[in-house]
């Protein structure tokens, strides 16, 4: 198999954004001189990031008796739950890496022959997003897609792949289009935009739940085979929810 191919490709097997071999990441503290750099360092501090943390469960007061039973989803398993510490900081981080991704976009040099497909060609916009193409390449292009879609095409595309995603998993191209387009937003949402958002992280805790139904007592087979899938749809969620101000939708607060 090609280990650049991010064509539905599981979590853990295969990278999704391909850089060069032998890339190094270069000053942190100087924007990247290139889009595969920007995506190495995003990599590189993804994976100073424990992939999945339990938080402690909260002490209840008891509460009285209601003659109406109490429903809901049940509570997500801890290994699908990130910590406090990790979410209060996750604005930050947010702002840090869009304001990142929009210093390596406006120095980007959009080919004058590149162009995005039309907006009624679904076809070849799934192709785009999900074959990928293979080799450092794919990388690039998707910089230049992102280059040159305004805001409201973003949360079009945001739309479009959500329409696409299965029920019950993220796949790895997926959660990469997804980050950099969400990235690609900026603060100033109206109530559709915003409805777009909240519609994704009500799939995306769909998927966490689905996945909280078949962790059982085999936690670490879980963490062994989805890990980096779990992390990845917390921190989409997070981006969400800590990002845009829609906490009220989090899957973490119903333990």
């Amino acid at each position: 198999m090609d280990p650049m191919d991010t064509d539905h490709t599981p979590y853990g097997q295969r990278c999704a954004l391909p850089v060069p071999a032998g890339l190094l990441p270069g000053d942190a503290a100087q924007a990247p001189e290139s889009g595969e750099q920007y995506m190495l360092r995003v990599r590189l501090e993804r994976a100073s990031i424990p992939n999945v943390v339990a938080v402690a469960r909260r002490t209840q007061q008891p509460r009285a008796r209601s003659s109406t039973p109490e429903t809901g989803p049940p509570p997500l398993p801890s290994i699908l739950q990130p910590t406090e510490e990790w979410l209060a900081g996750f604005a930050r981080h947010l702002a840090k890496e869009r304001a990142r991704l929009a210093a390596v976009i406006a120095g980007l040099d959009v080919p004058a022959d590149f162009v995005i497909p039309g907006w009624v060609q679904q076809r070849k916009w799934k192709s785009l997003c999900y074959s990928g193409g293979g080799g450092p390449g794919a990388d690039r292009a998707m910089l230049y897609t992102l280059a040159s879609m305004d805001q409201p095409a973003a949360l079009w595309l945001i739309r479009l792949m959500q329409s696409w995603m299965a029920t019950d998993q993220l796949r790895r191209a997926e959660g990469a289009w997804l980050w950099f387009l969400i990235l690609r937003l900026d603060g100033l949402l109206d109530h559709d935009d915003t409805h777009t958002l909240r519609q994704l992280c009500r799939k995306l805790v769909a998927i966490l739940a689905a996945i909280g139904q078949t962790v059982g007592h085999n936690t670490q087979g879980t963490l062994t085979v989805r890990g980096d899938e779990i992390a990845a749809i917390n921190i989409l969620i997070a981006a969400i929810t800590r990002g845009y101000g829609q906490r009220d939708i989090e899957p973490w607060t119903r333990c």
